[in-house]
């Protein structure tokens, strides 16, 4: 499991930097879900001009689908949760955890 996600840190790293002006940072989190299944809670800090209404649905989907292979092709158990915010909501709400 140590090795999964060592293995995905640097995935993690790679989809972000496939998705330049769009992504600025993704961190994650493994945890339980409220289920008790394990899972990996993946928070995207999105670009301003990426989230914008006209594009946030594509973008959100692309990135999404991007780290959902990433954990297909690691082998890993865990259920992918995402959560989605931009530069200027995370400035406003300064959460350490978005940092």
């Amino acid at each position: 499991m140590i090795a999964q996600l060592k293995d995905l840190d640097l995935q993690v790293q790679e989809t972000a930097t496939d998705f330049p002006g769009e992504v600025v940072h993704i961190r994650y989190s493994v945890s339980h879900d409220w289920s008790g299944d394990l899972a990996i809670f993946f928070r995207v800090l999105l670009s301003d001009t990426a989230s914008r209404a006209e594009a946030l649905a594509d973008v959100t989907g692309r990135i999404s689908s991007k780290l959902f292979d990433s954990l297909q092709q690691s082998g890993s158990d865990y259920i992918p949760y995402f959560y989605f915010r931009s530069q200027s909501e995370q400035k406003k709400l300064n959460d350490p955890e978005w940092i």
